[in-house]
């Protein structure tokens, strides 16, 4: 069964509040059973309330590298090494520790792409040498690359380090400063290609930043596990995740399909619920009214689908 790691780079408040919810109404659908946060960019406050599913519920954490910021020209790649050396030496209470890693973007060429991946299997490799072995069965090297021939380049450095688990980074970007993932006809061609090198060298393999349920579907069997934010953004521009692969917006804040547009929009709905039920879509009214009853029906649908 491929695992679902709920992405909760957010406010230690928001957390406190959907944990709460979630434990009072659908205390079933633990959606937050596997987690992963971004050290670099979280407050002290939410790094502790992450702890504390940690230490409540037993909650599996992956700690990312924060590549995302290196690729978005927020951080340097030594900057992030350097964080997280000291991070990783100074917080054991992870289960998953990824490496740092250099992403590159859809609009790169294929030279600096090259860069970028050298980059990545350099600083995974001098990060894991400087922990002498040590936790390194919980390293999580990124694959990072465009092509074959560089998916190839990273599994084959990575096959010298000790570890269990690779994941790989490299999906389309799109939007503003390239900030959205989009899981292109390339890309997913390329996961297809590491998935199978990752059985060859008997790699686990954890694909960053899936989308909605559609990427979700896509992705599945070829990965053990995949993070998301997705839910939790989805849900502040009003949009709500079904079963499968649709998704519609219910407040207009979109330009997605929006329920607006149709007459007896709750009967769309109930049409398109595929046999999902869970507390927070059970009032549409709610559900337009609250972020958080929508972001907590989309991670409970992305959770459903996966323990399908």
């Amino acid at each position: 069964m491929v695992e679902f790691f709920a992405s909760l780079t957010i406010s230690p408040g928001q957390i406190r509040k959907m944990v709460e919810l979630l434990k009072k109404h659908e205390p079933k659908k633990w959606a937050f059973e596997n987690v992963i946060f971004t050290p670099i960019v979280s407050s002290e406050g939410t790094i502790k309330e992450i702890k504390n599913l940690k230490r409540k519920y037993k909650t599996t954490i992956m700690f990312d590298s924060g590549g995302y910021y290196v690729q978005q020209g927020k951080f340097e790649i030594y900057q992030l090494f350097s964080f997280l050396r000291e991070f990783y030496e100074n917080n054991k209470w992870g289960d998953w520790y990824v490496l740092p890693d250099s992403p590159p973007v859809s609009s790169d060429s294929i030279n600096i792409a090259w860069g970028k991946v050298h980059e990545t299997v350099y600083f995974a490799k001098s990060f894991a040498e400087e922990f002498n072995g040590k936790i390194e069965k919980k390293f999580v090297p990124v694959v990072q690359g465009i092509n074959e021939e560089q998916i190839y380049y990273c599994i084959k450095n990575y096959a010298d380090l000790n570890v269990k688990r690779i994941g790989f980074g490299s999906f389309g970007t799109c939007g503003k400063n390239n900030q959205i993932n989009r899981l292109t006809k390339e890309s997913l061609e390329n996961l297809k290609y590491l998935s199978m090198l990752a059985r060859d060298y008997g790699f686990e393999l954890h694909a960053f930043g899936i989308g909605g349920g559609s990427s979700v579907n896509k992705i599945k069997d070829y990965v053990d596990s995949f993070d998301s934010s997705g839910w939790d953004k989805a849900g502040g521009f009003g949009d709500i995740f079904f079963p499968g692969s649709r998704t519609i917006n219910i407040t207009g804040k979109s330009g997605r399909i929006s329920s607006k547009n149709y007459i007896g929009y709750e009967d769309m709905i109930e049409n398109l619920r595929n046999g999902h039920r869970c507390y927070f879509c059970k009032n549409i009214a709610n559900l337009k009214k609250y972020k958080i009853y929508r972001s907590l029906h989309n991670i409970i649908v992305l959770y459903e689908m996966v323990k399908e």
